[in-house]
Protein backbone atom coordinates (compact mmCIF):
# COMPACT_ATOMS: atom_id res chain seq x y z
CA UNK A 1 0.00 0.00 0.00
CA UNK A 2 3.10 2.45 0.91
CA UNK A 3 4.42 1.79 -2.92
CA UNK A 4 1.39 2.26 -4.32
CA UNK A 5 0.67 5.98 -2.85
CA UNK A 6 3.91 7.04 -3.38
CA UNK A 7 3.67 5.57 -7.34
CA UNK A 8 -0.05 8.12 -7.09
CA UNK A 9 2.25 11.08 -5.87
CA UNK A 10 4.81 10.76 -8.35
CA UNK A 11 2.35 10.23 -11.27
CA UNK A 12 0.31 13.12 -9.93
CA UNK A 13 3.04 15.71 -9.62
CA UNK A 14 4.17 14.22 -13.00
CA UNK A 15 1.01 14.96 -14.49
CA UNK A 16 0.30 18.50 -12.70
CA UNK A 17 4.16 19.25 -14.18
CA UNK A 18 3.65 18.44 -17.45
CA UNK A 19 0.05 20.40 -17.38
CA UNK A 20 2.01 23.55 -15.90
CA UNK A 21 4.53 23.92 -18.63
CA UNK A 22 1.72 23.53 -21.42
CA UNK A 23 -0.75 25.93 -20.17
CA UNK A 24 2.03 28.55 -19.32
CA UNK A 25 3.22 27.64 -23.05
CA UNK A 26 0.44 28.68 -24.13
CA UNK A 27 -0.57 32.23 -25.77
CA UNK A 28 -4.46 33.10 -25.62
CA UNK A 29 -6.08 36.33 -25.24
CA UNK A 30 -6.43 35.64 -21.43
CA UNK A 31 -2.53 35.39 -20.89
CA UNK A 32 -3.04 38.27 -19.26
CA UNK A 33 -0.14 41.49 -18.97
CA UNK A 34 3.72 40.85 -19.35
CA UNK A 35 5.07 40.35 -15.82
CA UNK A 36 8.86 39.15 -16.63
CA UNK A 37 10.30 38.96 -20.15
CA UNK A 38 12.03 35.83 -20.72
CA UNK A 39 12.76 36.81 -24.31
CA UNK A 40 11.31 38.24 -27.15
CA UNK A 41 7.40 37.04 -27.17
CA UNK A 42 7.81 34.88 -24.47
CA UNK A 43 7.99 35.10 -20.82
CA UNK A 44 5.27 35.13 -17.13
CA UNK A 45 1.89 37.02 -17.49
CA UNK A 46 -0.90 37.57 -15.00
CA UNK A 47 -2.33 34.58 -16.84
CA UNK A 48 0.19 32.22 -15.60
CA UNK A 49 0.03 33.12 -11.81
CA UNK A 50 -3.15 31.05 -10.98
CA UNK A 51 -1.53 27.96 -13.06
CA UNK A 52 1.31 28.55 -11.25
CA UNK A 53 -0.60 28.83 -7.91
CA UNK A 54 -2.41 25.46 -8.71
CA UNK A 55 0.49 23.65 -9.52
CA UNK A 56 2.12 24.62 -6.12
CA UNK A 57 -0.62 23.44 -4.35
CA UNK A 58 -0.61 19.89 -6.15
CA UNK A 59 3.00 19.49 -5.47
CA UNK A 60 2.08 20.31 -1.58
CA UNK A 61 -0.75 18.07 -1.94
CA UNK A 62 2.14 15.26 -3.53
CA UNK A 63 4.24 15.84 -0.49
CA UNK A 64 1.60 15.35 1.98
CA UNK A 65 0.62 12.00 0.31
CA UNK A 66 4.44 10.65 0.06
CA UNK A 67 4.68 11.86 3.39
CA UNK A 68 1.94 9.88 4.79
CA UNK A 69 2.71 6.29 2.61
Amino acid sequence: MRERRRLIAVGFYLITSVLCVLLIAGHGPWAGGLLWELSIGHGLNTGDLPVLALWGASLWMCWLLWRDA
